[in-house]
């Protein structure tokens, strides 16, 4: 692609991920490559941007208000933020020019709520963070224990790679729960089965408390809480990218790594067909039966009842 394609695009030959040699020019090239499967992931769901400017060796920082220099023509959604006590405007991609705009700006990772704009309130997914802190923890065999569970609850799940060591496993739910509802409920689910394997597996937020145990993080739902979406690149020095898997990949071979900016694209879009949305009423009333009451607790406190 020459410098005439990439009209706006300053510095292209900067070094983002310099151990990977992959510059901004490919970051721009990526975006605009992967388009149609990233602009369906991040469909009207405000973006938080995590920016590195002077490349992923470098610090970098989050940046949710899109401030009044971005380009008038960029999508955009407005709220009140009250961890903030102010309105902040947030990136919506509805097209090309919003992802470009990001290259520009040295966007190596786009978070998405798990809402929607038109309904901010209602989340259209649980999201389990399975979340290793060494390498003889098996995320794979937590993300297939995960499945089971949610398989007895009657909810199909699908998998994706974190695009560092974890797996992110996702039900897709009826924007009919609140977000206090989903996450009493995903913890539940996670205490029920932490339960099961209590050498393995643990819901406790402070990693004081986990004593070596896979995290399986329920906290994700919270109005203008995000994960990173699919096909998101990440600021790892492999330049990888957070990808749909199906469910015979997970195992104690799968290499996340493999998957980059340079490779992603070479897969099939696992997602690229929406899954029906789910129904939790007897799920819950299934955990409850279990011993498991759907209560939402605050991820800053311990969640041992």
């Amino acid at each position: 692609m020459s410098a005439e394609d990439r009209p706006g695009l300053s510095s292209p030959d900067k070094l983002l991920w310099p151990q990977a040699g992959i510059t901004k020019a490919d970051l721009w090239d990526y975006y605009t490559a992967a388009s149609d499967r990233l602009l369906t992931a991040v469909a009207q769901r405000p973006l938080t941007l995590k920016r590195h400017p002077a490349g992923i060796e470098r610090s970098g920082f989050f940046q949710k208000n899109l401030g009044k220099d971005a380009p008038d023509d960029l999508g955009r959604f407005t709220t009140w933020s009250e961890s903030s006590e102010r309105e902040v405007t947030y990136l919506v991609a509805t097209g090309l020019a919003e992802l470009r705009w990001a290259a520009q700006m040295a966007v190596v990772e786009l978070h998405a709520w798990l809402s929607r704009t038109d309904r901010p309130d209602r989340p259209d997914m649980l999201l389990f963070d399975l979340d290793p802190s060494s390498a003889d923890q098996s995320v794979a065999q937590a993300a297939w224990w995960l499945r089971e569970l949610l398989d007895d609850l009657g909810l199909p799940a699908r998998v994706k790679s974190s695009g560092k060591r974890g797996l992110h496993v996702i039900v897709r739910v009826e924007r009919r729960y609140r977000f206090d509802e989903l996450r009493g409920f995903t913890l539940a689910a996670a205490r029920c089965l932490a339960d099961r394997h209590p050498g393995d597996l643990t819901v406790e937020m402070r990693k004081a408390d986990r004593r070596g145990r896979l995290l399986i993080d329920w906290s994700r739902l919270g109005q203008g809480q995000h994960a990173v979406a699919a096909w998101s690149p990440r600021a790892t020095p492999a330049a990888t990218v957070s990808a749909p898997l199906v469910w015979d990949e997970v195992d104690a071979a799968f290499d996340p790594s493999s998957i980059t900016v340079r490779t992603a694209l070479e897969r099939p879009d696992h997602w690229r067909d929406p899954a029906p949305a789910q129904r939790i009423e007897h799920a819950r009333s299934q955990l409850e039966r279990w011993g498991y009451e759907p209560i939402d607790r605050s991820p800053r406190a311990r969640t041992t009842p």
